[in-house]
């Protein structure tokens, strides 16, 4: 029997949408669910119509893919994911559509099992990769004088993208990193990520509203039996740039639009955590814009 011990179990901005009249959507311009925002805001980028094939990379509970599929019933999803557990909860949640299921750790995929695909989707889960912590600035030498393999494969990138070097001590998301450079070097025409990013910024006209602090650097965040940092969505644009793709990066909110009325307004400039709702609601605008995503095209 299969038991979730860390990964799964937290409140991602997907599955805080996922059940129909949760007090979140009450804030919502449009009621709706993660997913069934996010195919029509990817259909701004490419053609969803023409989309077939396509491949999730850690799909969670299944729930953005069901979304996606109740969208488009010509998908053919394959759910790649290293957990077990999750793919059971998958092949439930997506039970009745054409879904293939691998079981398997991503940066350990042979890069030929992932050509063919037309979308890749990773939701919200490139702060799971390995992240190296506290990296000094005097480690990234020339490649010559380093005989580490994990340091080896860290200037790898900064010398391949030309990524801009960090001073003093640094964290690298290394796993999001290789994750996303493999999936450019199979030539997946389009790629959607998401995750919490420590670049996050808000608009000059909300801040007095909504406060959230970015250093730049990928910060950790414990959770229930792990660590997970959040992403350096530059590194990425300079990887996905150096493949030749188109890059559109922003917010969650620019998908995800709330209105904001005056009780909003009085929940946000108090914090109000004089209810569970109010906390919660408090919490969803901040990762509304904690959280990016890039739309990643290949240039015909």
């Amino acid at each position: 029997m299969y038991e979730l011990i860390t990964l799964g179990w937290e409140l991602t901005v997907c599955n805080a949408l996922h059940p129909e009249g949760t007090p979140i959507r009450k804030i919502l311009t449009r009621d709706d669910s993660f997913g069934h925002l996010l195919y029509d805001h990817l259909g701004k980028y490419m053609p969803m119509e023409r989309i077939t094939r396509v491949i999730e990379i850690g799909g969670g509970y299944g729930y953005l893919m069901k979304d996606l599929l109740e969208r488009n019933v010509k998908l053919e999803p394959c759910m790649l994911d290293l957990s077990p557990f999750l793919l059971q909860k998958q092949k439930g949640t997506l039970r009745g559509y054409n879904v293939s299921y691998r079981e398997g750790d991503f940066l350990e995929t042979d890069p030929a099992d992932i050509t063919g695909f037309d979308l890749a989707v990773v939701n919200e889960n490139l702060g799971d990769l390995p992240t190296l912590v506290n990296m000094n600035e005097d480690l990234l030498r020339s490649s010559s004088d380093i005989t580490d393999p994990i340091l080896r494969s860290a200037l790898h990138f900064f010398e391949r993208y030309d990524l801009e070097r960090p001073g003093g001590v640094f964290n690298l998301n290394i796993g999001a990193l290789q994750a996303l450079e493999k999936l450019c070097a199979a030539g997946i025409p389009y790629i959607y990520v998401g995750e919490h990013s420590c670049e996050a910024s808000v608009p000059e006209a909300l801040r007095s509203f909504i406060r959230i602090g970015s250093t730049g650097n990928p910060e950790g965040i414990a959770l229930k039996g792990h660590y997970e940092y959040t992403i350096k969505f530059s590194y990425l644009e300079a990887v996905a740039r150096a493949f030749r793709y188109r890059v559109f990066r922003g917010p969650f909110a620019d998908f995800i639009a709330f209105d904001l009325t005056d009780e909003l307004r009085n929940i946000l400039l108090n914090h109000d955590s004089t209810s569970d709702e109010a906390e919660m609601v408090c919490q969803f605008i901040e990762d509304l814009y904690k959280y990016e995503y890039m739309v990643i095209i290949k240039d015909a």
